[in-house]
């Protein structure tokens, strides 16, 4: 038995240092919120994305709020990993936020509930986290249009406007324009962007992507202004519960504990009823009625085509 729940423990260790890497064709996995999965010849290294129709009945944004416990501890948040955010939040998706500081501790690396506080100014249901003076805000308003400031501070106007907001250290995507040189050394990154005329939001974690390449990747996916948030480590994905065509779960990262989480709540998509559907109905009935067919069930059976001589 021990050995059984060890061997559990180490497949679910596993699978959040592994990222998965078979490619996933562009699937509607909750309604409004479009998902796939490619091997990038670059890097050779997966990338996963997810594409958001903001203005789709039932979706909705979600970023870390500050924990009032911890208010006059001069920390913000408690770390937790985005896959525990996701399944207490019920998330369609979500990715790790912006940059954090965690409190020094006697044990090395990254803990759950260990305490930390925000760099980049983030935005939680309206309520701003604090202003850092080198952030550039992505935020969106109470209907959810979304908007990438280019200039910082967060300008007085947008932090009052702002539901929902998450901060990065440079816009890397501008107007359809990649503004991040080539170069860099390639590792995990997270990227989100925006297609503010269409009401499209993109999230997108790498295996392993320069800055550069990045931004160039979202820009295919359709975005017309993006950035960065805090990569390495931190970079994760998650899938949530419920998704239609996938499995869900940690796509990419997971393993450390984070301050802040980017995530998306969407309703989850309908079934469609099959051609064969309304004759199993009417099968069902029959069985529970002993061979007499329920004239409810009956009304969604199709005609019966006639014989031929």
């Amino acid at each position: 038995m021990i050995a059984g729940v060890a061997l559990a423990a180490a497949t679910g260790w596993v699978a959040l240092i592994r990222p998965r890497a078979d490619p996933v064709a562009e699937t509607e996995i909750f309604a409004g919120v479009r998902y796939g999965c490619r091997v990038l010849p670059a890097t050779g290294g997966p990338m996963h994305w997810a594409r958001v129709d903001l203005a789709a009945p039932g979706v909705d944004l979600y970023v870390t709020p500050t924990d009032p416990a911890l208010d006059g501890s001069g920390y913000q948040y408690r770390l937790r990993r985005v896959a525990t955010v996701a399944g207490a939040e019920g998330l369609a998706v979500a990715v790790n936020g912006s940059l954090f500081a965690k409190e020094p501790v006697l044990l090395p690396g990254y803990w759950p509930g260990q305490r930390a506080r925000g760099v980049e100014t983030a935005v939680a249901d309206g309520r701003v986290s604090h202003v850092w003076e080198h952030t550039y805000l992505l935020w969106f308003d109470h209907t959810l249009a979304p908007a990438l400031e280019r200039r910082k501070p967060p300008p007085a106007g947008a932090l009052t406007r702002a539901r929902w907001g998450i901060g990065g250290q440079g816009v890397g995507l501008a107007a359809g324009r990649v503004a991040v040189p080539p170069g860099g050394p390639a590792d995990r990154r997270t990227a989100v962007g925006i297609d503010s005329s269409r009401r499209l939001l993109f999230l997108a974690v790498f295996d392993s992507a320069t800055p550069h390449g990045a931004m160039v990747e979202l820009a295919a996916l359709g975005a017309a202004d993006g950035l960065l948030l805090d990569g390495g480590g931190s970079t994760a994905m998650v899938i949530g519960q419920g998704a239609a065509g996938v499995r869900p779960g940690t796509v990419l990262g997971g393993l450390r504990p984070v301050a802040t989480h980017f995530g998306v709540r969407a309703n989850r998509k309908r079934r469609r009823l099959t051609a064969s559907a309304p004759r199993r109905a009417v099968r069902r009935s029959r069985a529970r009625a002993g061979g007499a067919v329920d004239p409810a069930a009956r009304r969604f059976a199709p005609a019966a085509a006639p014989l031929r001589p």
